[in-house]
């Protein structure tokens, strides 16, 4: 099915697509996104390889955060802090509506204008079941040869790290439903 961003790269080289059903409604999903980033809320994946690995000093957060709820088109969503090698970078956000999606450009090093990777989050409504959060990698033919072949190398490891991901939102956002009182019981 289409998403949004799927016009950013016309005809990708790859695309992958996993999903999760989150037991929240999407407005309840929507601001687990908007905080993302290594110097704010987090991944939400696993901690142990971000830091031990790549001592990235992630804290992922258990909580909604309001004051990372401002999250705007040409943001970075920083995978890496200030002060790490090469710098605070990460990907940027080239379209966002609130609680429907979010789609992030993943271009390292192409000329301005060119995009060669996204990262699409989309959020359906799922109904009674709650929100279904499907995430899209797609790269295109652009892509310069260094970066397609880290993507090769480290894809294993992407989509591992990606569905941790899923399930860490899945686990913070799905709690937070749980907790709340049904409709009947907040009259």
């Amino acid at each position: 099915m289409p998403f949004p961003g799927d016009g950013l790269i016309p005809a990708p080289a790859e695309v992958q697509t996993m999903a999760v059903t989150i037991p929240a409604p999407p407005e309840e999903v929507w601001p687990w996104l908007l905080q993302m980033g290594v110097d704010r809320a987090g991944l939400y994946s696993y901690t142990w390889l971000e830091n031990g690995l790549l001592h990235l000093g992630v804290t992922n957060a258990d909580r909604i955060h309001p004051e990372w709820q401002d999250l705007q088109v040409g943001d970075i969503i920083a995978f890496t802090p200030e002060g790490y090698p090469g710098g605070r970078s990460g990907p940027r956000v080239v379209d966002m509506e609130s609680c429907r999606h979010l789609v992030l450009d993943l271009s390292p090093g192409a000329p301005p204008g060119t995009v060669t990777g996204t990262w699409q989050f989309v959020l359906h409504d799922a109904g009674d079941a709650g929100t279904r959060l499907l995430l899209r990698t797609r790269s295109g033919p652009g892509r310069p040869w260094g970066l397609r072949l880290m993507d090769f190398v480290l894809r294993p490891g992407y989509l591992v790290m990606d569905r941790a991901m899923l399930l860490g939102i899945k686990k913070r956002a799905g709690r937070d439903a749980q907790r709340k009182p049904p409709p009947s019981a907040q009259l």
